[in-house]
């Protein structure tokens, strides 16, 4: 059985023709018992219940529910209410810094200027320093919105974390920001 597992790849096997047709070949797979599908798991250690990436989703899922608990019918996303306070705290910025220091890629940063351009939120104007610059900055209806969600947003923090000790907490941001931390080639 071991040589058997050790043969299978069930995640990519190759089943691909020797002629490299575009019709797949037809591989007859050896069919696996409950005992060899138990040991491929015990091999390679994988557990639902203890994957990062499970527990991750699991965590942001909760921390959506948390969110829109808090902020009902704002029709506002986390994303949005990043960008915003962002703008409320360090003043108008070019959409590529906005990007880079909210940590959303430039298709993510697009539809949130988008989004909340269409609110009347934000707007762009020319940069006062390089003309050829276009510059987001939060309108007065956006700073008067922007305001009062900083407290509700640390409710939500607070809502999240709320299991947690104080030490307990801390040391999650850090292991979060460490893990969202992109990899180093």
């Amino acid at each position: 059985m071991e040589d058997l597992l050790k043969t299978i790849d069930p995640i990519s096997p190759d089943l691909s023709s020797p002629d490299q047709s575009d019709q797949p070949a037809a591989i007859e797979l050896p069919e696996l018992g409950h005992d060899e599908i138990q040991a491929y798991y015990a091999r390679t250690g994988y557990s639902l219940e203890h994957h990062a990436a499970h527990l991750l989703r699991r965590a942001h899922q909760r921390a959506t529910a948390c969110f829109q608990a808090v902020m009902p019918g704002d029709d506002l996303t986390p994303t949005q209410l990043a960008a915003l306070a962002t703008l409320l705290k360090h003043g108008a910025l070019s959409q590529n810094h906005l990007g880079r220091m909210t940590q959303m890629d430039p298709s993510t940063i697009s539809l949130v200027v988008k989004a909340l351009m269409k609110r009347g939120l934000i707007a762009r104007k020319r940069s006062d320093t390089d003309q050829r610059m276009t510059m987001i900055t939060l309108t007065n209806a956006g700073v008067h919105y922007t305001l009062p969600l900083l407290d509700r947003s640390m409710q939500v923090a607070r809502r999240l974390l709320s299991p947690l000790s104080p030490g307990e907490q801390a040391t999650l941001l850090d292991l979060l920001n460490r893990v969202g931390e992109p990899e180093a080639d």
